[in-house]
């Protein structure tokens, strides 16, 4: 939410207030992020990469050859400037080759992943440790579980237990992603499964450091990420709109979003004017309930006011925020104004519409948000 005050003085101040909120709020893309994947040759690294990547056969990321062995030596894949992630039999294989890259990845690695297969192994266990003395968080995979799919469900079980305790962890993920290869047939489906839940772990993982939008960046489907910046976006809104000075706060909150959502589908990162520009043309759009908004924040708490308040930011702040998805997710250009405006013209009819008649706990409950925002994608 943008105000449009004529006291230069007041919108200084204002902007100033803005500027502040918008660095606590906004993710900082010029961070790094590197991933290992270690595992022995041939225990499904590759396939697993794709599949934890949300990739289709067609847009795998990874080469997967269906012969034993093809993956013989260190992998550095470099998802842009600031991603690597290398797939590799262990991290002396790192180590050994040396390079300027590879020593930079070894000071700092956020997220390692130990990919197993099959029978407990416990000579697993000194790769384990050395992941463990290397990265801030590791997770262990016991992958092609597709193989144990003819024996009886207790035989997983088991194996899942002797991980455990050769490898001495609480926690493994048991997966497939099976269909990656080459030579499959065509017409094959890809058999992934138990993936989403190590995605998922790996996910909150990063959220926590701030990097999570560095990798949603590189995921196939990025519909869930977008739903989830907005969501997100709506929640702090509504609690924001009862907060003295609510204003400042709120556009703060709608800027961090597009620029957000600007960088899961662009890779560019949006600068704090960009999107400020962008939020002044929204307003343009809907003076009237902005003004109501920008005059409503300086009063002291109202009750029946501030519910409605509340709602008014949630309606606006999601009519913004699909605008600018919508835009994206086509590829199409935020600079396009005209596009822009009519786009939220109709967003805004039918944010009001799907917002209609819910509550205030509605308007905190990010599942119920997630579901009307996918309806509106």
């Amino acid at each position: 939410m943008v105000n449009s005050v004529s006291d230069n003085s007041d919108e200084k101040e204002f902007w100033e207030n803005v500027d502040t909120q918008f660095e606590e709020k906004v993710q900082d893309f010029s961070k790094t992020l590197n991933i290992a994947v270690i595992g022995k040759v041939s225990s499904g690294k590759s396939s697993l990469i794709n599949a934890l990547l949300k990739r289709s056969r067609k847009k795998a990321i990874a080469e997967v050859g269906a012969e034993a062995g093809v993956t013989t030596k260190l992998k550095v894949l470099r998802l842009d400037e600031r991603v690597r992630l290398i797939d590799s039999p262990g991290l002396d294989d790192v180590r050994t080759e040396n390079s300027n890259i590879t020593r930079e990845f070894l000071k700092h690695i956020d997220v390692g992943i130990l990919v197993v297969t099959g029978a407990a192994d416990a000579s697993q266990k000194r790769y384990l440790d050395d992941l463990l003395g290397h990265c801030e968080s590791v997770f262990v995979v016991l992958n092609k579980i597709d193989e144990w799919g003819n024996l009886s469900p207790l035989a997983l079980e088991k194996v899942i237990t002797q991980w455990k305790e050769v490898l001495k962890i609480e926690k493994i993920y048991p997966v497939c992603a099976f269909g990656y290869d080459i030579d499959t047939l065509p017409g094959t489906p890809l058999n992934i499964r138990g993936v989403c839940w190590l995605r998922e772990d790996i996910e909150n993982c990063l959220g926590s450091k701030g990097k999570d939008l560095l990798l949603a960046r590189h995921m196939g489907e990025k519909k869930s990420y977008a739903i989830g910046i907005i969501a997100t976006a709506l929640i702090a809104v509504t609690v924001q709109a009862f907060i003295p000075g609510s204003a400042a706060y709120i556009t703060a909150t709608q800027a961090a979003a597009i620029v957000s959502l600007s960088y899961l589908y662009t890779g560019e990162i949006l600068s704090s004017q960009a999107a400020f520009a962008l939020l002044r043309a929204f307003a343009s759009e809907a003076a009237t309930t902005t003004l109501f908004l920008w005059f409503k924040s300086f009063l002291p708490p109202t009750g029946i006011i501030d519910i409605a308040a509340a709602v008014i930011a949630v309606s606006i702040t999601l009519a913004i925020l699909t605008t600018v998805n919508s835009i994206l997710a086509d590829g199409a250009k935020l600079e396009e104004d005209e596009l822009l405006k009519s786009k939220f013209r109709t967003n805004r009819k039918q944010a009001e519409t799907a917002l209609k008649g819910l509550a205030l706990t509605d308007l905190k409950d990010l599942p119920s948000l997630k579901g009307i925002i996918e309806k509106l994608l």
